[in-house]
């Protein structure tokens, strides 16, 4: 079951702020909404700030833009009881050193946040080259539990493997974990990846994202809240709601919209277009939901001390790419097809490969320098590709079409662009 919120129907304008979503008790508006009751609580979620990104073309306030969203945080009265950052707080870098660095400009720019209780979570571009050492060694803990108001919520690490995957060890842990809740409590999960297939060719998924939803599935009061596609984004996994908040750095596409996934160039007219963060408002005693509002940074720079929260980027709630399984080698038939394909960052080599239907087909994978993954969900198949080493994946196509292969584990600031194309001819 999925779902999208639409721009047309997205804020209902409310005095300080916007209503844009009541997660677990149904789109309702501000005037309708249920009161908070005295034991309710707000927190704020700001994701994907990129310290150590420059490109002025994007953003020509690189420098700037989270430090004017800490400033309005301390502005805030009422005050949210704690904050989360859910990912990418820095930008990519191959440099151990400078990613080292970059993290420790993150920590001196959020130092003056008014409120203490703040929690950090790891993306890709903080941990995935380097299995989040120095995020370890900044920030502790990248999975981990806490306890709020009779909330419990949970950060989970999809990000630290480069294989994009939780891993078995953490889906044990998760398990265990929610063991000890009721199958009613009000429960919170926090993730920088989405949990379900968004868009694969886009590195919006996680590879075992789909097991831990099984877990929390027996669990009637989830919601999770995710960062990584850069845009407000609400899905449904049976009765779950998955939400994901704008970046404070720079917007990407709606997914499919463009061949390349590529950040969305500043637009002078319109500055801060799409940036902001997020408060999550609890509300609820029986079934905990949270009425979510955006905070602009369009409006925070322009010196607004109670900014309209923007309409949201419009985006479709996933559906899941049809995992079609390859058909078995005949003992007997079509002579296979061997084609050899090498990967390197950020680039396959070839980039489109011409099969025919019907015929078996063997592909000889080799990476060129590191660890790298070729992903095909429309023909079902995917291998690792490892350096020093021929690994072989079969498969027989059995229907004709165009079909996107991809890299899936993380390789560094040009991997969501390491994709190609499979021919499949009558």
């Amino acid at each position: 079951m999925s779902d999208a919120i639409h721009r047309r129907d997205l804020m209902k304008m409310a005095g300080m702020g916007s209503l844009i979503f009541v997660s677990g008790l149904g789109r309702v508006s501000a005037a309708e909404a249920p009161k908070t009751p005295d034991e309710g609580f707000t927190f704020l979620q700001l994701t994907d700030t990129h310290i150590g990104f420059n490109d002025p073309k994007i953003n020509p306030d690189f420098a700037g833009t989270l430090s004017k969203a800490i400033a309005s945080i301390n502005k805030m009265d009422p005050k949210p009881d704690f904050v989360i950052f859910t990912g990418d707080l820095s930008h990519n870098t191959d440099d151990d050193k400078e990613r080292r660095s970059r993290l420790a400009d993150f920590r001196e720019i959020v130092k003056p946040l008014s409120i203490k209780d703040v929690h950090y979570m790891p993306g890709e571009h903080d941990a995935g080259l380097d299995n989040g050492e120095a995020w370890h060694e900044a920030f502790g803990k990248s999975i981990y539990t806490f306890e709020y108001k009779g909330v419990h919520f949970i950060a989970l690490d999809n990000v630290s493997d480069p294989r994009v995957q939780l891993g078995d060890d953490q889906l044990q842990w998760l398990s265990a974990d929610l063991a000890k809740q009721g199958k009613d409590a009000p429960i919170v999960v926090f993730t920088h990846r989405p949990l379900f297939d968004l868009y694969p060719v886009w590195d919006w998924y996680t590879r075992d994202g789909a097991k831990a939803i099984d877990i929390l599935m027996p669990y009637s009061n989830v919601t999770v809240f995710y960062g990584h596609i850069h845009q407000v984004n609400y899905h449904m996994e049976g009765h779950i709601p998955l939400h994901a908040g704008n970046s404070l750095m720079f917007p990407l596409p709606a997914k499919g919209s463009q061949p390349q996934r590529a950040p969305v160039p500043w637009d002078a007219a319109h500055p801060y277009e799409h940036l902001s963060y997020r408060r999550a408002e609890a509300r609820g005693k029986t079934t905990m939901g949270y009425a979510l509002v955006e905070y602009p940074m369009a409006a925070i720079a322009a010196g607004k001390l109670a900014p309209e929260p923007e309409p949201a980027m419009e985006s479709t709630a996933a559906e899941a790419a049809p995992k079609a399984g390859a058909a078995p080698q005949a003992a007997s038939g079509p002579k296979e097809q061997v084609i050899e394909v090498t990967a390197k960052r950020f680039e396959f080599n070839p980039k489109e490969i011409t099969v025919k239907q019907g015929t078996p087909v063997l592909l000889k994978l080799t990476s060129l320098d590191r660890l790298h993954g070729f992903n095909c969900p429309d023909l079902g198949i995917r291998s690792d590709i490892e350096p020093g080493k021929v690994n072989e994946l079969r498969f027989t196509p059995t229907k004709a079409g165009t079909f996107t292969f991809f890299c899936d584990v993380y390789c560094g600031s040009g991997h969501g662009g390491m994709n190609g194309k499979i021919i499949v001819t009558p």
